[in-house]
């Protein structure tokens, strides 16, 4: 086991000797925004996982490759007969992808991970032994930890060069085919509309959050792109989810469809979001929501707006009635979450 502070041993001089002698371990970054775990099997990339940060699962959504239900169905899969087992290898087991799908989001979601736990330049580093209830399956698609470090790094030189503001709106100024771009600069270019957020756009996307505002602060850089004069108000929610995996699945679908999400990490956050941005709807999502729901309806400020529970079975309580809360079915797919917040009218 190794335990150190960030800076006395370096993360990529680290997985790199991990590489060279073909070990299996777990490597833990924990910071003071974000905690990030890399998973190593015989000196390659198994598996990286920050949190907050994108999880595999919505990798999946973001090509297209699986739907809001097959995720969930998969992750409920996992947790009640298959604990351990990698989300990716469940995936391709069921036939739902096939190899060369898996390998596509497992080198976006690692290089996302991987990128983020690296710009972290404070905090404290773990490297132990695998867990015993780690799955010992070697997943078809793990990738090569040199080539992702070098990976990693370019991009985060690339990122720091500078970025848009996630909740810019920007429209077409020029003639990108005067312009020598790159098929991912392309890719973003071809989602710009002059409506949509770059927080909407990205998540859109293929690739890292980070690195399509960057693409998009290239694309303003060149010219092709400008901040449109109207800028449509995008209804904005709150969403309160126990699970890490349906907080991300549910950010992705609403920013997609145009909706502006607050993410707060705890009620004490949710208060100060609420007062601050004072969203037009509350999405729950876990266990708690009875509780959940209670506390928001005790703020003035989201005292009469619509509430919906996430869950099975719709609410029962008499008091959850009187309230308004509404229900979403779980597993949730994007129909019946899109259609329970249209509601909610858009201002252009």
């Amino acid at each position: 086991m190794i335990r150190a502070a960030l800076g006395t041993i370096e993360l990529g001089d680290l997985l790199r000797t991990l590489e060279g002698g073909r070990k299996s371990a777990t490597v833990t970054v924990e910071c003071e925004k974000v905690m990030g775990r890399i998973h190593i099997r015989e000196g390659k990339l198994a598996y990286v996982h920050t949190d907050p940060g994108p999880h595999l699962g919505e990798y999946f959504i973001r090509f297209d490759y699986l739907t809001l239900e097959q995720v969930q169905e998969l992750v409920a899969l996992q947790q009640s007969q298959n604990a351990g087992t990698p989300l990716g290898y469940l995936a391709l087991k069921r036939g739902l992808i096939n190899q060369d799908e898996l390998q596509d989001v497992l080198h976006a979601q690692i290089l996302d991970a991987l990128a983020t736990i690296l710009k972290q330049t404070t905090g404290e580093l773990l490297a132990e032994p695998l867990p015993v209830e780690v799955s010992q399956i070697v997943l078809p698609g793990m990738a090569e930890t040199s080539t992702m470090l070098m990976e990693a790094l370019r991009r985060l030189d690339e990122w720091n060069r500078g970025g848009v503001d996630p909740d810019v709106v920007l429209r077409l100024d020029g003639d990108p085919t005067r312009h020598p771009l790159a098929g991912d600069a392309w890719s973003v270019l071809a989602k710009v509309d002059g409506v949509k957020r770059a927080r909407s756009i990205a998540l859109e996307c293929e690739m890292p959050e980070e690195h399509v505002y960057h693409l998009l602060y290239e694309l303003v850089s060149r010219g092709l792109l400008r901040e449109s004069e109207i800028r449509p108000q995008d209804p904005c929610l709150l969403v309160i989810a126990e699970s890490e995996l349906n907080r991300r699945l549910l950010l992705v679908a609403l920013e997609r469809a145009r909706y502006q999400v607050l993410l707060p990490q705890d009620l004490p956050s949710a208060r100060r979001l609420i007062l601050q941005h004072r969203p037009k709807g509350a999405i729950l999502e876990g266990e708690d929501h009875n509780n959940v729901a209670r506390y928001l309806r005790n703020i003035t400020e989201a005292k009469y707006i619509p509430i919906w529970a996430v869950s099975e079975r719709p609410p029962r309580n008499s008091w959850l009635r009187n309230d308004r809360i509404l229900h979403i079915p779980k597993p949730f797919s994007e129909e019946d979450l899109l259609e329970a917040v249209s509601v909610i009218k858009r201002v252009m």
